[in-house]
């Protein structure tokens, strides 16, 4: 029985008069319990490889910041529910998650112990995976939530990892939805996502507390900026990476938005070049190509650990 059938029942039950909106306030109210890897004691909360490896093929995507590169092998991960995510092997990712725009508020998204979890939700909607086995196989709250979940497990401190749910749920792809913000100003999901900062600060809520103020963030942009015919919104691809909003060709990047609204903290990122690294060796890239410390181990080197923790669960079909 669920929670809202429940709270439907006692309300018809002693109070004949209650109203359907009455019934879903008081289902708000309820805080359902959610599993997570921050909370969780046990043989699950686990990847099957680490440090991620990545094949020396750099890819380069037209207008992302970083190159991207192929997983070397199949990664696994198991989750406090006891699913089981895989990122196939040749799985692209650039190691961040994080959307270019909320980038000034969440800060460097390409630490090392994001990259396990950014190349698993890669595998599920980031760009140059849309033909994989994985793409969108899964609900896109699970695949964000799994993201969260990877973070902790890679070693990011759980305020951390929480500021970056909330950036990939209010900035990252949503898919089989009609509630999305694509078509939302950039300053007013900036300023969303200011508020989500501020409220993960200062209460350090549990997942499903910041799950519930994320989902009144969506309700709030959703309310304030409908979908009516067409709008001047700059919305960006959102694919889970860190993808340059797009500008319409009558605007100029200050100025672009709704009504000519002014953008908060607009991010200009220099396109940089990610290079797998093990130890002191580097995979040199053509001449002329900018470099930057990825540090990802490539196949074929020492370093990695084999991990046969983990309940496989009933894995995703």
């Amino acid at each position: 029985m669920t929670r809202l059938t429940l709270i439907a029942g006692l309300c018809a039950a002693l109070l004949p008069a209650c109203s359907p909106l009455a019934v879903l306030e008081k289902a708000r109210e309820v805080d359902a319990p959610v599993a997570s890897c921050d909370r969780y004691s046990g043989p699950r909360c686990t990847f099957d490889k680490a440090p991620l490896r990545v094949l020396p093929e750099p890819v380069t995507i037209g207008g992302r910041p970083y190159q991207f590169f192929p997983t070397a092998s199949q990664l696994n991960f198991v989750d406090a529910d006891g699913t089981t995510w895989i990122a196939p092997r040749r799985t692209l990712t650039d190691g961040a998650s994080v959307p270019q725009i909320f980038i000034s508020i969440v800060g460097d998204p390409t630490s090392p112990e994001f990259r396990n979890a950014a190349a698993m939700h890669d595998a599920y909607c980031g760009i140059g995976n849309e033909t994989g086995g994985m793409f969108h196989k899964a609900r896109w709250q699970d695949v964000h939530k799994m993201f969260y979940d990877g973070l902790v497990v890679g070693g990011a401190a759980p305020g951390v990892a929480k500021l970056m749910f909330a950036a990939v749920w209010l900035g990252g792809p949503r898919w089989e939805t009609s509630l999305t913000l694509d078509h939302v100003p950039v300053a007013a999901r900036q300023q969303s996502m200011r508020k989500a900062k501020a409220f993960i600060e200062r209460e350090d809520p549990p997942i499903n507390r910041l799950i519930k103020f994320l989902e009144t963030q969506d309700t709030a942009l959703i309310t304030a900026y409908p979908k009516i015919g067409a709008t001047k919104a700059a919305a960006g691809p959102q694919d889970g990476s860190m993808a340059a909003a797009a500008v319409p060709a009558t605007e100029t990047p200050e100025t672009f938005g709704q009504d000519g609204e002014e953008i908060i903290d607009p991010v200009i990122v220099d396109p940089v070049t990610l290079v797998p690294q093990t130890g002191d060796r580097t995979i040199l890239l053509p001449p002329g190509e900018i470099t930057a410390d990825l540090d990802m181990p490539v196949d074929g080197e020492t370093g990695g650990t084999e991990s046969t923790k983990g309940d496989p669960g009933q894995g995703l079909q």
